[in-house]
């Protein structure tokens, strides 16, 4: 689907149809054309129609640096990773980059992309229903840019509030699900890992935009400030991660607490137990001569003993504060 944004004379915008373009009375106007989900023959038409060449599927995958940014006289052509996410921590299946393809030319900015992204949705609400000073290819991916870092503020914000809600239980709940925690705090790093992916990812690109001689001097300010923002947003990430890593080891130690106080459980049984069979066992052997097998009182007075030796154990451990 190629959806296609026309800036009218009073700043508004409206889509045109792909099929008008090409007899297009003003065709210095359109600023933006999103190529979503595009097959073959619409990658094609788009590039004669333009004479522009749009990266491929398999070069929005690579990961070197050289196949994510790079220009020529004529272009500007951008791979950027994307964030997806459905708020759901205990599912990581549900967080992935997505690569969309960027590519700005005369002042129109093109879009190549195979997944729903709300960030893209945002942009064209925005600019139907209360445009900002947009006049160009430009202004529109930075606006995408803008409100991309705004979504991975809004993310890690949430990873945040997540990480605090497990430190509480850790601490305060004692019936917490241990496989369900585990589970939890292994996709919050998972998460936070994505995250940091891709706003590392829009760092470097728009280091490397900057330098280009193409942009005008106020979007390279706002690539200053919004440098500042991703700065930030590293230094948030890298809290995160320290707190993730800070919960995982508290964790294990609780786990290992809780399986200490098992194992000192089964010793405490084993050293109360040993006395009381020790009797038992003596007795227990048959031996001919014994005389107490001929008391009448030898089986009640076994029993005596065996309770007091068991007894012994547990007033000592209590009095040593072991129990």
């Amino acid at each position: 689907m190629i959806t296609v944004y026309h800036r009218n004379s009073n700043n508004s915008f409206t889509i045109i149809p792909f099929s008008g373009v090409k007899g297009f009375a003003e065709p210095e106007k359109i600023v933006w054309i999103d190529i979503f989900q595009p097959s073959s023959e619409d990658i094609l038409e788009v590039e004669a129609l333009f004479d522009i060449k749009l990266p491929t599927k398999h070069d929005r995958e690579e990961i070197e640096l050289s196949s994510r940014y790079w220009e020529d006289s004529r272009s500007i052509k951008i791979n950027s990773y994307f964030f997806v996410s459905f708020f759901f921590v205990e599912n990581a299946k549900a967080h992935y980059n997505e690569s969309v393809s960027f590519v700005l030319q005369d002042n129109l900015l093109f879009t190549v992309r195979d997944s729903e992204l709300q960030t893209f949705d945002m942009m064209s609400k925005m600019l139907l229903s209360n445009p900002k000073e947009l006049y160009s290819g430009y202004d529109i991916f930075m606006q995408i840019f803008d409100i991309r870092i705004d979504r991975d503020a809004d993310l890690l914000e949430y990873a945040s509030r997540e990480c605090d809600e497990i430190r509480k239980k850790l601490l305060w709940e004692q019936d917490v699900h241990s496989v369900d925690l585990l589970r939890k705090i292994s996709t919050l790093q998972e998460f936070t890992q994505k995250v940091r992916q891709s706003v590392f990812d829009k760092r470097r690109i728009l280091t490397a935009m900057v330098k280009s001689p193409k942009l005008s001097q106020p979007i390279k300010q706002d690539i200053s400030i919004m440098m500042k923002d991703l700065n930030s947003l590293v230094e948030f990430i890298t809290i995160d991660g320290n707190t993730l890593d800070n919960l995982q080891n508290l964790f294990l130690a609780q786990t290992n607490i809780e399986q200490n106080k098992i194992i000192k459980l089964f010793t405490v049984a084993s050293v109360v137990l040993m006395p009381p069979t020790l009797i038992a066992s003596i007795y227990g052997m048959n031996f001919h001569f014994m005389p107490e097998l001929d008391w009448h009182l030898g089986y009640p007075l076994s029993l005596t003993l065996m309770f007091i030796a068991g007894i012994i154990p547990l007033v000592y451990f209590r009095n040593r504060g072991w129990l």
